[in-house]
């Protein structure tokens, strides 16, 4: 189905984009949409899912953004799927109609390298394939490529747009190299912390503690493994589940406050890993009593620090955990829809992101084909 905003003006192709205008500022643009060059292909967007973290902060151009770096626009998004609709001649290894994930930004059509595998793209096309999120940074996988199966239902595309999240929660479990019986204590219970908390469960983690002063964010973390869910470290330690302390503390808020209690709260010889990307400076950290003493290792966990190429123990590439994560949704293993709590047309992009500054949803889905 062709989407519905696409528009023809005499005999340019045109499509719809996502701009943040100015902070707190929402704009649907046009743009025109070129034919594939011999090595590309051209997708039209099916889905894509908003980040609340990463886009919201971008939006209101909090601290450790590229916005409040470099101002506007800014183009978001980096969790999209969509149906391949024209391909270049030279292209073999993909097909007109084939479902693909990618990691390009919300818009209702782009151009892509017909890349394979977790490979990087021609030297030609790298600057513009470059990471938006942090200027400055190597070119990385983001940008690759994953084809879904064939036949798969429209619930399960909707699910597959959600890979992009799920992806951040994995590689600060890979980082964490958690052993099963292992205890974690997970502070924010967003998207991020809730796919981390699932993918620590599977790793044989035991027991799951949730910190989340949200009720709603609550109310979603039993059904992503999390074995007792708390309100504050007060409530959690009034319960007695801290007389053992956890040995991996997950800080998925991004909250430069969060990361004190972190440390605080780790078991003597424990790991805590950094996930949230934190919008701010942390201040009056007690580096020996609750680091150094303790001994703890503090591990950072960027998507842009992944390897590009080859995976290796607790490492793996961006590609890799993709390719993994899609085939675990499409399998049933994991329920892709179950951090979606809102679903918007594209033509309300501007009431989707409003839900997001408000904090009253969990992960945002746009609809493309309507």
């Amino acid at each position: 189905m062709a989407s519905e905003i696409t528009l023809w003006i005499g005999s340019v192709m045109m499509g719809r984009r996502i701009a943040f205008t100015a902070a707190e500022k929402v704009a649907l643009e046009t743009f025109d949409i070129a034919e594939p060059a011999e090595d590309q292909i051209l997708v039209e967007t099916v889905y894509t899912t908003i980040s609340p973290g990463t886009e919201r902060a971008n939006l209101l151009a909090e601290p450790n953004t590229q916005t409040h770096k470099a101002g506007f626009p800014f183009y978001p998004g980096y969790c999209n799927v969509g149906r391949i609709v024209a391909v270049g001649s030279s292209v073999k290894s993909y097909r007109n109609g084939q479902l693909v994930a990618t990691s390009r930004p919300h818009a209702s059509h782009y151009l892509l390298p017909a890349t394979v595998g977790p490979n990087l793209p021609p030297a030609k096309y790298r600057a513009e394939l470059a990471p938006t999120v942090v200027t400055g940074t190597p070119i990385h996988s983001g940008h690759q490529i994953w084809p879904l199966p064939t036949g798969i239902d429209r619930a399960t595309i909707k699910a597959c747009a959600t890979f992009a999240l799920w992806s951040v929660g994995l590689g600060g479990i890979r980082k964490a190299r958690l052993e099963i019986g292992e205890s974690v204590l997970v502070i924010g219970l967003g998207p991020i912390g809730l796919t981390a908390a699932r993918f620590a469960e599977l790793a044989g983690a035991y027991p799951i503690i949730g910190l989340d002063p949200s009720e709603p964010q609550r109310a979603h973390a039993a059904a992503h493994g999390v074995d007792a869910i708390f309100a504050d470290a007060a409530d959690a330690a009034n319960a007695g589940v801290f007389e053992q302390p956890p040995r991996v503390v997950i800080e998925a808020t991004g909250r430069p406050d969060a990361i004190p209690i972190a440390f605080r709260l780790c078991g003597p010889g424990g790991r805590v890993i950094l996930l949230g990307s934190t919008r701010g400076v942390t201040e009056e950290v007690d580096f020996y009593s609750d680091v150094h003493r303790k001994g703890l290792s503090v591990i950072g966990a960027h998507q842009l620090v992944r390897p590009q190429h080859e995976s290796s123990p607790g490492f793996w590439t961006e590609w890799h955990d993709n390719e993994l994560i899609l085939r675990l949704i499409a399998g049933g293993r994991l329920r892709g829809t179950s951090l979606v709590t809102h679903e918007f047309p594209v033509s309300r992009a501007p009431d989707a992101y409003r839900v997001v500054c408000e904090r009253a949803a969990l992960a945002v889905q746009l609809d493309w084909e309507r």
